[in-house]
């Protein structure tokens, strides 16, 4: 019986690999990318989540706080609810220049807009993103 032959690392033939060179390279850097826009998403899409849900918030009880101003003996003074909710949105860390305050018989209509510096996003060269929410409150007397 004949013993199976070894192969030395001396006699054992040279694979050609030089078609692979910078293979894993490629692979990383295509995955470096997905991995930073999924970050994007998260990260960024996290913040246009709370600038929407601040915003909507704030424009809701701005508007609630307008039309809380009228009471059944004095009636419904617009200049009146204007200001308080104005005053509302202001004090809630809205600036005075992305609050608008339209005022009906009726309703108090507020809309803020507001915008947040993006982190990931920035790479795609988009700084700000920017929301614009309105809430509207109806005038209802209950007796």
């Amino acid at each position: 019986m004949k013993a199976p032959a070894t192969c030395s690392s001396a006699t054992r033939p040279r694979r050609n690999r030089d078609g692979d060179r910078g293979a894993i390279t490629v692979t990383v850097m295509f995955l470096l990318i997905i991995t930073l826009m999924g970050a994007g998403l998260v990260v960024d899409g996290g913040r246009v989540m709370a600038a929407r849900r601040h915003a909507f918030n704030t424009a809701e009880a701005a508007a609630r706080a307008g039309v809380a101003t009228a009471t059944p003996m004095s009636g419904f003074e617009p200049s009146r609810a204007r200001a308080a909710a104005f005053d509302y949105a202001i004090r809630s860390g809205v600036a005075p220049a992305d609050v608008v305050v339209t005022v009906t018989a009726t309703t108090v209509e507020v809309t803020i807009t507001e915008r947040r510096r993006t982190v990931f996003l920035i790479l795609g060269g988009v700084e700000t993103v920017t929301v614009k929410v309105t809430g509207i409150a109806r005038l209802a007397y209950s007796t």
